[in-house]
């Protein structure tokens, strides 16, 4: 059997990535003023970035209609028996159920469509997403896909270091991070996602400090199965933080992405991060 692999785009897939594992990426909206982009596709996450502190009115974001999703998967079908959909935390984003209502759509057409909501984002979600790309490409059934789609999302974390929470609070993504509002000053959050949902999880007094906090999330979440450096616009920082921490890489491999136009309207420039995905066997 035939299986296709689909995401969204704030899995923040690097192209090449997504290409070589054959995986279909769903941009959602970005509405700038009057006008609407396409995540990663219409709009750069560099133009993003430039744009955002000069910014009157606040960017907001949509997922992507039921349409969309149901065009893909007619595409897909004519050339695979079954689909796996993975996607972002139905916490954050209407996109998974955009994509549960397409599946069932579909489902009455005769084609089976499996939608998984993972509670993640970025590259937590990306390398799960992965993973499951190479699980079908060595013969692995759509059950195996999705419970394998579970299990990654389960050992996966999202963590970011954000140089301000004022782009969080206004896109109205604060989360349980919101006792962190008002007390800080200069004093950087380091946030991730848990059940899908942003919490706090650390604080630095300084980016030098919050760098050497974020390397050591690293050292503590090994051994891992995957692990990416995250940026919004400070791409050498990262690359830095990627070259010392590349040990705890599988194979010493490590990826630095960077953030997407979707991701990083919430989080803003100067943001630093992890996506990672820890061993099973941890």
């Amino acid at each position: 059997m035939s299986i296709a692999v689909v995401t969204d785009s704030t899995s923040d897939l690097p192209a090449e990535l997504a290409n070589q594992h054959g995986i279909s990426v769903v941009p959602l909206n970005v509405h700038i003023e009057d006008e609407t982009y396409l995540d990663g596709v219409t709009i750069s996450a560099d133009e993003m970035y430039s744009r955002l502190p000069d910014q009157k009115i606040i960017p907001t974001t949509s997922a992507p209609s039921v349409g969309t999703f149901i065009e893909l998967y007619e595409k897909l079908a004519e050339s695979h028996d079954e689909i796996i959909s993975i996607h972002l935390s139905s916490k954050l984003s209407l996109t998974h159920n955009s994509a549960v209502n397409a599946a069932a759509e579909m489902e009455s057409k005769g084609t089976r469509v499996e939608v998984v909501d993972t509670l993640q984002a970025s590259m937590a979600l990306g390398w799960g997403v992965v993973q499951v790309a190479e699980k079908i490409a060595d013969g692995g059934s759509l059950e195996d896909a999705v419970t394998l789609a579970k299990s990654a999302s389960e050992r996966a974390s999202f963590i970011g270091m954000v140089d301000t929470l004022e782009y969080l609070v206004r896109g109205g993504r604060i989360g349980k991070a919101q006792g962190f509002v008002g007390s800080l000053l200069r004093i950087r959050p380091i946030l991730t996602l848990t059940n899908g949902e942003a919490h706090p999880a650390g604080r630095a007094r300084n980016r030098s400090k919050g760098i050497t906090r974020l390397k050591e999330m690293v050292a503590e979440a090994a051994p891992l199965d995957n692990l990416a450096v995250l940026y919004t616009t400070d791409k050498a920082d990262a690359q830095t933080i990627a070259d010392e921490v590349a040990q705890y890489g599988p194979d010493n491999t490590v990826v630095v992405a960077q953030l997407g136009p979707v991701v990083g309207n919430y989080l803003g420039p100067g943001t630093l991060g992890l996506g990672l995905v820890r061993a099973e066997s941890r």
